[in-house]
């Protein structure tokens, strides 16, 4: 069974982060889909800098950019190219800033060798229904106050300051070496209440054929972690041993690059050790692809005035 991986993509300043642990995890993924999903010119030329410097791994997915549809509606979309009955996919947000060495290996084995459940949802550091259960088992002080089993709690979802101490510590135990004790908690959830997709898996004949697939724009969150679990009576589930860490939800987005600016750049720097040796790396630059991909990424994505955007 082939296992691809997608993200809607995305920001350049967390897309570095990521692409460091995917180029790592080659062995394990056969493919790597970017969903083009962003209207920032600058964006988009590193996206497909990215693609073309490693295009046997890289993909780019483009839709033309429907005006009625929000960019996060368009996400949708994408999934009708995702129902091989021979694949098993695996969907990641552009902000994943940390994984495991062994985060990949162990959701694909999990995820094909658990055929049940909807989905199997990765073991996320900053996801509230995952903090909950983080601080049940003690690595997230209560003094920090209470976080909430729901999707959208309001001090796991949406709290700025929450998060900045979350990642401080997490990147504590990274730092240490001592990250594995995260990945030693069940996560408590009944596989049929909303969960944030951060990091999710499901297998290509799941989707084959689904009605809505045919919609242009549906709720992806609550379709994927509550409708369609309980209508096919399949529960998700959560792999433990895929521990990632998930930068920020739009909430706390803000609080987090101003008041500490310095969390993105400790995941980047990690991201960078496992990769390749520091003599050996060399910056991904934009290069003149601002200038070669204009024109293509105009026709997807309506961008007007390239040339003044590009200027300022």
């Amino acid at each position: 069974m082939k296992f691809i991986t997608v993200t809607p993509a995305g920001r350049r300043r967390y897309l570095e982060v990521l692409a460091a642990y995917l180029l790592r995890n080659r062995d394990i993924i056969d493919e790597h889909h970017w969903w083009l999903n962003t209207r920032v010119p600058k964006d988009i030329a590193f996206i497909h800098q990215l693609t073309d410097r490693y295009p046997d791994f890289f993909r780019v997915v483009a839709k033309p950019m429907d005006p009625k549809l929000s960019l996060a509606g368009s996400i949708w979309r994408y999934l009708r190219d995702c129902t091989d009955e021979d694949t098993s996919y695996a969907r990641f947000d552009d902000d994943i800033c940390y994984m495991t060495d062994d985060a990949l290996a162990n959701l694909r084995r999990f995820r094909e060798e658990n055929t049940e459940p909807f989905l199997v949802l990765g073991n996320i550091v900053n996801n509230a229904v995952c903090s909950y259960s983080h601080q049940r088992a003690g690595l997230i002080p209560t003094s920090w106050d209470a976080v909430g089993n729901e999707c959208m709690d309001e001090v796991g979802w949406r709290s700025g300051a929450f998060a900045r101490r979350l990642h401080h510590r997490f990147l504590r135990d990274v730092e240490r070496g001592t990250q594995s004790r995260w990945q030693n908690v069940a996560i408590e959830t009944d596989g049929t209440s909303r969960f944030s997709i951060n990091a999710i898996s499901w297998l290509g004949r799941d989707l084959c054929g689904l009605p809505e697939l045919e919609i242009d724009e549906v709720e992806e969150e609550p379709f994927l972690t509550e409708e369609l679990p309980a209508r096919l009576q399949r529960p998700n589930v959560v792999c433990s041993t895929a521990l990632f860490s998930h930068f920020a939800f739009y909430p706390q987005r803000h609080y987090i690059e101003r008041a500490s600016p310095d969390i993105l750049a400790r995941y980047r720097a990690i991201s960078r050790e496992v990769v390749v040796p520091r003599r050996k790396r060399r910056p991904l630059l934009l290069g003149p692809y601002e200038h070669l991909r204009r024109g293509s990424v105009a026709a997807f994505y309506g961008v007007r005035d390239w040339n003044r955007r590009r200027a300022a």
